[in-house]
């Protein structure tokens, strides 16, 4: 006989009170890193913002955790039975931004649709769409897909479809990241080496001619190279985040002490969190949230590898997958803050204001969560006596 207690537990997580939850099914370590850094974006976001947009980033992050609970009710055989249906709601979504009046136009780009008063980057959907697609292309065409030219194709072209429709926002940085995530994915389900290299260096000498043929893009590659000597006008954002970076030193002015988030760092509160958080927390701290991350992403391929230990292999692509959506977005938020790459407007999961990409974070965590739930589900014996090796 369930408590109570159990049965509202359960409801909330199967739709079902008649279930025996048992919460060694569940990872918390990815469970604990994942509301640390949520809680510790609301402060942050509360010191960029001075409570203007704190309000509405504590709604998103209701909104997110309502995803988690929801996300989770459904098995992950279900995302692979619909995942051509995410697929054209994507390219859907991403027409939309084309058509005039219908998208507004912020910073130069059209990437966001706006709905009842709320905005939403389609770019985000494509990202799981695609991911979610791939991974269950790899199962359903193995054969097709390892051994000839057009299985390895078709989702290529599916892939690049995607990324045509974001370019045309623009949107290079999010473009990047789908393109390397459907390579891992595809590399990991065992494509033919010489398709792999192939489609690797048409995405190179594409993403090269993106660059020198734009010359806002070049001009930024120039600018990056030496920021300071143009300092108030390309490379204002970048020795501002350097700024803020050098005034924080190792141990921070303390939270909320930040002078470069009034006005002088634009984005501080998405593109350049990272800067301010090295301001107000110092370089010492910025260090341990680096490993944090680190600690998630190496969990997800954990979880990754005890799938394909398992024979669960769509699951397995699905959390190699999301290790490398995630480790993505943090090393180009961060490399972008520190100076390593050039100026990207890609937000730091969890940290940044904004809700499309804390809601993608949010549902990518549901998964990390529902797969580890299955993979105990199915052998939980097994999943114990391998616990070990975590």
């Amino acid at each position: 006989m369930l408590s109570r207690k159990q049965n509202f537990v359960n409801r909330i997580l199967f739709g079902s009170h008649d279930r025996n939850i048992n919460f060694d099914n569940f990872d918390f370590t990815t469970i604990t890193i994942s509301v640390f850094l949520a809680f510790f974006g609301i402060l942050m976001v509360s010191s960029i913002s001075f409570n203007e947009l704190t309000t509405r980033h504590i709604f998103n992050l209701m909104v997110g955790f309502v995803l988690f609970f929801f996300i989770f009710r459904f098995e992950m055989s279900t995302w692979r039975n619909i995942d051509l249906y995410l697929i054209f709601l994507s390219l859907f979504l991403l027409l939309i931004l084309l058509v005039p009046n219908l998208a507004p136009e912020i910073n130069g780009a059209k990437r966001w649709i706006r709905f009842l008063g709320f905005s939403f980057q389609p770019a985000e959907l494509a990202k799981l769409s695609l991911l979610i697609y791939v991974s269950s292309f790899c199962i359903r065409k193995k054969e097709e897909f390892k051994s000839n030219w057009t299985g390895f194709w078709k989702p290529i072209f599916i892939m690049v479809s995607l990324i045509s429709l974001i370019l045309l926002q623009p949107d290079l940085g999010s473009s990047t990241i789908i393109f390397l995530v459907t390579l891992t994915i595809m590399f990991i389900a065992g494509a033919p080496i010489i398709h792999f290299i192939a489609i690797s260096m048409v995405g190179l000498f594409t993403f090269i001619l993106m660059i020198f043929l734009v010359p806002w893009r070049f001009q930024r590659i120039l600018t990056f190279m030496n920021p300071w000597e143009n300092a108030q006008e390309g490379g204002y954002q970048l020795t501002r985040s350097f700024s803020a970076i050098g005034r924080g030193d190792w141990f921070g002015t303390g939270y909320g002490e930040s002078w470069l988030k009034l006005n002088l760092l634009p984005d501080a509160q998405t593109d350049f969190v990272f800067s301010i958080i090295l301001e107000e927390f110092g370089s010492f701290f910025g260090l341990i949230l680096i490993f944090i991350f680190l600690v998630l992403v190496i969990r997800c391929f954990m979880i990754g590898r005890l799938a394909r230990q398992m024979n669960q292999m769509f699951n397995s692509f699905i959390a190699y997958g999301i290790g490398t959506l995630i480790g993505l977005h943090v090393f180009i938020n961060i490399g972008v803050s520190i100076g390593l790459l050039p100026t990207k407007g890609l937000t730091l999961p969890f940290l940044s204001y904004g809700g499309s990409n804390l809601f993608l974070t949010f549902i990518l965590i549901s998964l990390i969560q529902r797969i580890y739930f299955e993979l105990n589900e199915s052998d939980r014996h097994k999943v114990i006596s391998r616990r070990k090796n975590f």
